[in-house]
């Protein structure tokens, strides 16, 4: 695989990105661009808010899926940090029959501590072991570059590097908005509130 710029990159993802969000069903873009004002108006918990968040966000990504480069047992992006809310932790731990570490306050990671060295405490055989559950970080995660070279460890550091992907800004207002009725504004790493996984 050779060498290319992070410019080259970009200019393959952005294209693909065009086509990506010039392809998204009407309904579907209404039911994603509705989603903070939607959420704002229901008169349930906030947990049933949050899957709301998050089966929107399945629905765009799956969509996404058909430009991006991501296949399944890749795995690369399962050793970047996940950054997921107390309330988010607490609403998987419940789902999953774990409780999750109680972190004092929030805990924003050194990017360059991450590497081949630092699975998710989820991950086994290469793949997520909670997929269905799995945080909204990891559900919009996805590489639009044209195969997974910026993915790799050994080319994470290179100047510029950045794997290309799209911003789903309803999607960020919506979960943010459920932190603060959550009253939980703690944000820290999926392994600082689950440093054993599923043995947490």
């Amino acid at each position: 695989m050779a060498d290319r710029t992070p410019a080259e990159t970009r200019a393959y993802a952005n294209v693909n990105m065009d086509k990506f969000f010039t392809t998204v069903p009407p309904a579907l873009k209404t039911q994603v661009v509705s989603l903070p004002q939607r959420i704002s108006k229901m008169n349930v918990r906030p947990v049933i808010k949050l899957v709301e968040v998050l089966n929107t966000a399945d629905k765009i990504f799956d969509h996404a899926g058909k430009f991006a480069a991501c296949a399944r047992g890749c795995g690369h992006c399962c050793h970047v940090s996940v950054p997921i809310s107390e309330f988010e932790a607490r609403y998987m731990g419940d789902k999953l029959g774990i409780k999750p570490v109680e972190v004092k306050q929030s805990r924003r990671p050194d990017l360059k501590d991450f590497g081949s060295h630092t699975p998710c405490p989820f991950l086994a055989n290469g793949e997520c072991s909670i997929y269905e559950v799995r945080p909204l970080t990891c559900r919009m995660h996805m590489n639009f570059d044209r195969d997974n070279y910026w993915c790799l460890h050994e080319n994470w550091q290179k100047p510029e590097a950045e794997i290309p992907r799209p911003t789903i800004q309803p999607l960020e207002e919506a979960y943010h908005q459920l932190m603060g009725q959550a009253k939980q504004q703690i944000v820290a790493d999926i392994r600082d509130f689950f440093p054993n996984g599923k043995n947490s």
